[in-house]
């Protein structure tokens, strides 16, 4: 359920598949209908493996149709901040990961013919101040260390001024649920199955693997969780990963522009390109980050994005605005690999902003391990690795919301102190019997009562206005109107409870 349009669900359909039905076997599952999941999926069903793709809602309806589809090695780790913590080589490695990536997903467009505006275009990372211009420099120096074909210009094509760029060339972009929607239709027929409405609850690591679904039980031999955050275990991967949400705003705009990806040093940063759809071309702008759960008025980054916009392309009307949700790793780099603990279970996560890269990474990586294949750069991202003095700081910063919430939660007051003061369309919080209750009244002024206690670790959630949803602050779980899971780690809806 999401209460905004993005420009790519509203220029895209994807196919329907059914629930799963049964007790069925396979020789891996995997978990997640995003283009991590459908990318793993389908290079597994050509390798030879009986896959089974499990996907909560539907297809294509999560993060992958929420995201601005920047392919970039462009990362928001910055290049001389991973040459501290990984070293020159971990540095290379990473960027040769991503064009890596970039390239399979140019592989998959020409092979299978996928119409999906795949196009190659030079990467921007743009200074707008004299202070941002001696960043830039020093992350010159490093991308070029890393071996990534970066020059510096004075020329940058946007219709604004600027203090100077970085060049990066053989970037890409796409329409990313077009593009999702060839590579499922090629996993189906290939042998592969899907199934959509159906939540993985559970999942026991063993010989075979069993997955508990609330649509029956699934038995694989290999199991990859691909979910942006890990369903598969409660706390060994959370501590090390935050959740943030992102902003876009796209306005059609027909007159003639340099195509590329641009990226400035701001902050809060903003970033902008250009896509052609099936109803004409717009102008996508993106940024107004923030932890998710921790903006208690998420209309305003709407309005900031929109009046940057407007600002820099007068005269152009926002025709889509949406949200998603990005996962930032302590130290840098995605953690993709074997479940911490795990024998047969494998997770990716940690995306950054560049999830359509690492996705496809994450696919890459993940399927050579459950073919048995060794992968160059596996060792790099390995999901149970733990680097002291590379995540030090970021994770005291991130997992201090846990304890103070859990610690602080009970004590708080409601919102509100009757229900009677929920318009139509809000939800508030209300303390009724020493409980905190999360209360949405619908349009029509029903209300509808569940308890505000997380179902992951049991945090209370917030209200978002912007989506209409119930947000986690503490790990990022989100829940439509009604209780429902809309992003895990939460894999179960918030606890219905008596309105009176």
């Amino acid at each position: 359920m999401n209460a905004t349009t993005s420009l790519w669900t509203a220029t895209a359909k994807l196919p329907t598949f059914p629930r799963l039905a049964g007790d069925p076997r396979a020789d891996v599952a995997v978990v997640g209908g995003g283009i991590a999941g459908v990318t793993a999926a389908l290079l597994l069903q050509r390798a030879g493996k009986r896959v089974l793709l499990l996907e909560a809602r539907r297809v294509g309806a999560g993060e992958t149709g929420r995201t601005t589809a920047h392919l970039t090695q462009l990362l928001d780790a910055r290049y001389h901040v991973l040459e501290a913590k990984f070293g020159g080589q971990g540095a290379a490695l990473a960027a040769q990961s991503a064009a890596a990536a970039i390239d399979r997903i140019e592989t998959h467009v020409r092979e299978f013919g996928i119409d999906c505006g795949f196009r190659r275009v030079p990467g921007y990372l743009y200074a707008g101040t004299e202070r941002e211009r001696k960043a830039l420099e020093r992350e010159y120096e490093a991308l070029r260390g890393a071996g990534i074909a970066a020059s510096w210009t004075g020329e940058v094509p946007l219709p604004f001024p600027t203090k100077g760029a970085v060049r990066v060339e053989g970037q890409a972009q796409f329409h990313p649920l077009e593009y999702l929607a060839g590579l499922v239709r090629q996993f189906v027929s290939a042998g592969g199955e899907v199934c959509e409405h159906t939540r993985m609850l559970d999942v026991d690591d063993g010989e075979p693997c069993r997955i508990a679904t609330d649509s029956g039980t699934l038995l694989a031999g290999d199991v990859l969780v691909l979910t942006n955050v890990p369903v598969s275990n409660r706390f060994a991967i959370h501590t090390k990963i935050a959740a943030y949400r992102t902003y876009a705003v796209a306005a059609k705009d027909g007159a003639e522009r340099p195509l590329g990806l641009f990226e400035d040093l701001a902050d809060p940063y903003h970033y902008i390109r250009w896509q052609d759809t099936s109803d004409g071309r717009f102008v996508i702008v993106g940024g107004e980050d923030h932890k998710t759960g921790k903006e208690e008025d998420t209309e305003r980054p709407f309005r900031a994005l929109e009046e940057y916009t407007r600002a820099r392309f007068p005269g152009l009307e926002i025709s889509y605005r949406w949200s998603g949700q990005v996962i930032e790793p302590s130290d840098g780099l995605p953690f993709i690999g074997k479940n911490p603990g795990a024998a047969h279970v494998y997770v990716g996560t940690g995306f950054s902003g560049t999830g359509m890269t690492f996705g496809t990474l994450a696919a890459m990586i993940l399927s050579d391990a459950a073919l048995g294949a060794p992968n160059p750069w596996s060792a790099l991202y390995d999901a149970t690795r733990i680097k002291p003095l590379a995540q030090a700081q970021r994770f005291v910063t991130e997992n201090v919301d846990f304890p103070t919430h859990l610690a602080t939660d009970r004590f708080r007051r409601g919102d509100v102190d009757s229900l009677d003061r929920i318009r139509p369309g809000e939800g508030r919080r209300i303390r009724s019997g020493g409980k905190m209750i999360a209360a949405y009244r619908d349009e029509s002024g029903a209300l509808h009562t569940r308890s505000a206690v997380c179902t992951h670790l049991g945090c209370h959630v917030q209200w978002n206005r912007a989506e209409r949803t119930w947000d986690c602050p503490c790990h990022g779980s989100r829940f439509d109107p009604d209780g429902g899971v809309v992003n895990g780690p939460a894999v179960k809806s918030l606890e219905e409870v008596d309105a009176k």
